[in-house]
């Protein structure tokens, strides 16, 4: 009994009804040839072609299987037939391969493709049992249908599809069905079942394979609009970017602290301006339209003639290092230019850049005069230390024979000239240095009778090279107040270069007044000359910064606003009116303050005292870089009773320590290689009570950073030049310190 009569199942079907079953079958197929085609034309996918290929070799093999109902099957036929099914395999695990982003060499399907024509060869001449040529073509099919099925879910779990989800299962299904085809070749009710079952399954792959693409337009529809929305989107925000951009260069444009001009190619005439050029020309916006801007900008000299084509005469106007723009009342502003190509609304343009350069020369001329100013200081502080050696030498000496020589009266007399003379020198050296000096506001009580007659004293050559007569008018008791000397010195002789310089410009006897008084309350102190005086109609700006009537290289005109600053800073003030004398006078201003407000005031060097009574002779090592200065000290020591030794390198000086004792240490504060600090630094290394104990002598000590470093470390110091007296005071006071502390240490 057959498997089917077991079933009692009746498929008792004619030949006739297998061709219907696979001329529907045929047909469907070609259906999906049809649609596959569009798809592949529609979409331009290369797995779309490469499924169509297959459909078209099952198709032929369907027609194969058509002909042969009727006809006598042959070796040759049957070895067709099964190729073209293999091939149809082959191309459909090609497409699914492409559909899975899967690279397979075209030689390598090649060769598969000519495996599968030598095995339909062998399969249709050598093998007995169609299942051994059947089984291996229609497993393959049923692999690559159900790949195929792999990939439509695939495509469903990414784009969520429901056409994705029919072909998956329409694809496993015909696979299934192909898988099982040997066997339904059993009886030709099977066979024409069968063929009806995969025509239903080819019709159902055809209907998923539009809904799918059905979906994908939506999807692409959805997406064009979208990409659309976003489209308008992203442009309505560029136009809002454009117009914000195009607000913002206008505001640029306006404000710009350049003069901006935009004129026509063509003839140069003036399209648009901004705020600084309509300053500058002294023209409003609709004015300035009527111009062409070669009539208000002009070379810098007459010598320049410019070209008259618009091309010619921008090429010209670019190369030129300065331009004068001319304003509407005729005045002039000097200029620097850049101009460029640029397009105007839609016609080319010139568009240039005027930077007024007359505030900028005075600010470079102000630069330079600062530099100047700067560098001067330098050199006045370098060149006041080298003197201050040579000074201490001969004020040292002389002090030395005037105190212990026996000496005849008219020797005596002669040297103590040279000795006034030589203080006078140091007093001088010591007014430069304050002179260079920035320093902050550090008040005490002054006498400005005395910083008058000081300031004068250092002015004497410039009034006797320039035949100015000075006369002083001081009070003579004049109250002391509490002031920063060093400014007050600074305005003062300020007014006094201001005065001489002044008086050049006039004919005559040149009469400097210098004069103070007091009401108790205010202390005035008035500078006047018989020079032109100040115009009235500048009045008012003396006192501006940067303002200046002098000439070039003259002046930086920060002198009087400087002084300013400076009485606001006293809570004084600073006044102009006209001199009795026909020129100019101003008038210093100060409060009288009795009492010193809390404000840190710089360590100044304690007074020549006579010298204390020694309690024994010290040990005491001189280091100095000048020779003279060293012997001199050395000297000194000596008849002071002590016992010296120097030395002029602070190397040899720190080896000289570790071979002996010394009580005391005297040393050059700026000397070449090792500076005072870093000698200090050295010895603290070593023996940290003699670092203590170093007594340094400078030249400089107004200087900040030489200042600072005393202050910070507490070691004595001696200014140069400095007397026998000085030096014995502080010498005793040293050793006095040392005998203290050895006595607590021992009783420790």
């Amino acid at each position: 009994m057959s498997f089917l009569a077991a079933l009692n199942l009746d498929f008792a079907l004619s030949i006739g009804s297998v061709k219907s079953a696979m001329l529907i079958s045929i047909l469907s197929v070609w259906v999906l040839i049809g649609l596959f085609t569009y798809l592949n034309r529609y979409t331009k996918r290369r797995y779309f072609t490469l499924w169509t290929v297959a459909w078209l070799f099952y198709a032929l093999w369907l027609s194969l299987n058509y002909v042969l109902l009727e006809s006598k099957e042959t070796p040759w036929m049957l070895m067709y037939q099964q190729w073209c099914v293999g091939v149809s395999a082959t191309f459909l695990l090609w497409g699914s391969s492409q559909f899975l982003g899967l690279r397979v060499r075209e030689r390598t399907l090649g060769l598969f493709l000519g495996f599968l024509l030598v095995w339909s060869y062998v399969g249709a001449y050598y093998l007995v049992n169609p299942l051994h040529i059947q089984m291996p073509i229609f497993g393959l099919i049923g692999v690559t249908s159900g790949l195929t099925a792999f990939c439509f879910f695939k495509y469903r779990r990414r784009k969520q599809f429901i056409g994705a989800t029919l072909l998956g299962f329409g694809f496993l299904l015909w696979g299934t069905y192909f898988a099982s085809y040997p066997f339904f070749q059993m009886t030709d009710a099977l066979t024409a079942s069968g063929f009806f079952i995969s025509a239903v399954l080819q019709l159902f792959i055809a209907v998923s394979m539009i809904i799918l693409v059905l979906e994908e337009v939506r999807q692409a529809n959805q997406t064009a609009i979208q990409h659309i929305r976003s489209q308008k989107s992203k442009n309505s925000a560029l136009r809002m970017k454009v117009h914000s951009t195009e607000e913002r260069y206008r505001s640029l444009f306006d404000q710009a602290s350049e003069a901006i001009i935009i004129c026509d190619a063509t003839d140069l005439r003036i399209l648009e301006l901004n705020t600084t050029a309509q300053r500058m020309l002294g023209l409003n916006q609709a004015a300035s339209l009527l111009r062409h801007l070669p009539s208000v900008c002009h070379a810098a000299h007459a010598a320049c003639m410019a070209p008259t084509a618009a091309k010619e005469w921008f090429n010209w106007s670019c190369q030129q290092p300065q331009l004068n723009l001319v304003r509407k009342n005729g005045g002039t502003t000097l200029t620097e230019l850049d101009g460029a190509l640029i397009d105007f609304e839609g016609k080319p343009a010139y568009q240039f850049f005027f930077r007024e350069v007359t505030e900028r020369t005075k600010l470079e001329q102000q630069l330079r005069q600062a530099e100047k100013l700067s560098a001067l200081g330098q050199m006045i502080s370098g060149v006041s230390h080298e003197l201050n050696n040579p000074l201490a030498v001969i004020r040292g000496y002389l002090e030395m024979v005037l105190t212990h020589h026996e000496l005849a009266p008219n020797t005596r007399s002669d040297l103590e000239k040279i000795s006034l003379e030589s203080a006078r020198a140091a007093k001088l050296v010591k007014n430069f240095l304050a002179f260079s000096r920035d320093q902050p506001s550090e008040r005490e009580m002054v006498d400005l009778n005395e910083m008058i007659e000081r300031t004068v004293d250092l002015r004497k050559l410039d009034f006797q090279q320039r035949n100015v007569q000075v006369t002083l008018c001081l009070q003579l008791d004049l109250p002391r107040t509490e002031a920063d000397p060093d400014q007050i010195q600074q305005i003062a002789g300020n007014l006094m270069t201001n005065a001489i310089q002044a008086m050049e410009r006039s004919k005559g006897p040149h009469r400097l007044q210098i004069s103070s008084k007091s009401d108790g309350k205010t202390i005035q102190i008035t500078v006047e000359d018989n020079g032109p005086g100040v115009p009235a109609e500048i009045e008012q700006k003396i006192f501006e910064p940067f303002f200046t009537t002098k000439q070039v290289g003259l002046g930086t005109g920060l002198g009087l606003s400087i002084a300013h600053s400076i009485m606001a800073e006293h809570k004084g003030k600073i006044l102009y009116q006209s001199s009795s004398l026909g020129g100019a006078a101003f008038i210093l201003e100060l409060p009288v303050v009795e009492k010193l407000s809390a404000i840190p005031a710089r360590v100044q060097p304690s007074a020549p005292a006579k010298p204390k009574a020694r309690t024994r002779s010290g040990r005491i090592l001189v280091l100095d870089d000048e020779l003279a200065l060293a012997e001199l000290l050395c000297d000194m020591l000596r008849m002071l009773g002590h016992q010296p030794t120097f030395c002029l390198n602070p190397l040899a000086a720190l080896e000289l320590m570790n071979q002996r004792h010394f009580d005391l240490v005297l040393s050059d504060f700026r000397m070449p290689g090792m500076s005072g600090k870093e000698f200090h630094d050295a010895v603290f290394q070593r023996d940290r009570d003699l670092a203590r104990r170093i007594v340094f002598l400078t030249g400089d000590v107004i200087a900040d950073e030489t200042f600072d470093f005393i202050r910070e470390n507490g070691n004595a110091h001696l200014e140069k030049p400095f007397q026998l007296t000085d030096l014995a005071q502080i010498i005793s006071e040293k050793l006095q310190e040392t005998e203290s502390a050895s006595v607590v240490k021992a009783q420790v």
